[in-house]
This record gives structure tokens, sequence and C-alpha cells, in this order.
């Protein structure tokens, strides 16, 4: 299987727009995709977040907005969005819980008419190399193959069954990354 190859390149003030940002903005190209830009989140996308959560999960399983302005907000997320012209496109979320010495992926979501060009694993290296704790973990439904399959690609090992753990009583699996 071939993957496409990434340019990556810090984005300057110019390509920001003037827009003053907290941390790196990253863009990259490949064959597929220009300009994607994966920034911080902030409180003023929680609508637009919303709403694509719900063009990428069942009704069960989508956020509403509260939530997303949540995790937005809070102090121990790191919450991330992938932005192509203006148009939020994708979103990760992780909560650290430095008590427990691990983070946890809260969501990601990848609008579906971006799917299968790497995306969701950009998403998911970018959010990952903003926490500090040595272990990382997330929830999937079972029935969920693209994303079980990316989660492994990315170095998650399956911990354990979680019985009934999804709104519709759907089983589901915990899964870890350990990091070095």
């Amino acid at each position: 299987m071939r993957f496409p190859t990434f340019v990556f390149t810090e984005a300057t003030e110019t390509q920001r727009h003037g827009e003053r940002l907290c941390g790196s903005v990253s863009l990259w190209r490949n064959r597929h995709m220009t300009g994607i830009q994966i920034v911080r989140a902030t409180w003023r996308d929680a609508w637009t977040l919303s709403r694509l959560d719900r063009k990428c999960f069942q009704p069960i399983d989508a956020y509403d907005w509260l939530t997303y302005l949540g995790l937005c907000l809070w102090p121990s997320v790191v919450a991330l969005k992938a932005a192509s012209g203006g148009e939020i496109i994708g979103f990760v979320a992780s909560d650290r819980r430095r008590r427990h010495g691990h983070a946890i992926i809260v969501t990601l979501s990848v609008d579906p008419a971006w799917r299968r060009r790497g995306l969701g694993e950009r998403l998911m290296h970018e959010c990952e190399a903003r926490i500090d704790l040595p272990r990382v973990r997330l929830q999937v439904r079972k029935s969920n193959t693209p994303a079980i399959h990316l989660y492994l690609k990315l170095g998650y090992t399956v911990l354990g069954a979680l019985p009934r753990y999804y709104g519709d009583s759907e089983d589901g699996y915990l899964m870890e990354k350990a990091r070095g």
C-alpha cells in the first residue's frame, strides 16, 4: 500500500492572513490536498464543530455544541481543527489526565468528503505532539473498522473490550499507545 507523501512547512504571518494564533500552524500539501491548516480550535468554532460531528457520527454518538464549547475552553484539553479555504474539515481533541499518567483522545472527526487522504492521521500526529504524558488512550466502536485500522497503524494496541459501552449497547474497544 502506498501512502501519500507530505511536505510540511511553517506558515508565515502572511499565510495566516494577519490572524494571531497560539502555537504553530501546520500546512501540508500532497497530491490530494493543498493548503490544509491545523490550528488550535477556539470557542468560536463550537457550533461549526458540532455540525461537523453530526456529519461524521450517528446521532447517538454526536456531541452537541456545548460539549464542543467545553472542549475548546477547558485548560487540560488539546483541541485542534483542520481547515481548508476557511472551512473546518477535521477536528481532534484530547484531555490530559495527569493524575492518571495518560491523555484520552475524546474525539476525532474528519468530514466524509475529506476521508481516506491522511487527514485523520495528521490530526492524530499533531495532537499527540502536544501531549506530554507517557500514554494516550481512546475508545472506539468495534464496528468502526477504518478507525481501528488507523489507530493500529499509529501504534495503538487494544487493552480490552468495553461491553455495551455506546448508547445503542454496541461494544467498544479501549486502545492505548505507549510513548517513548
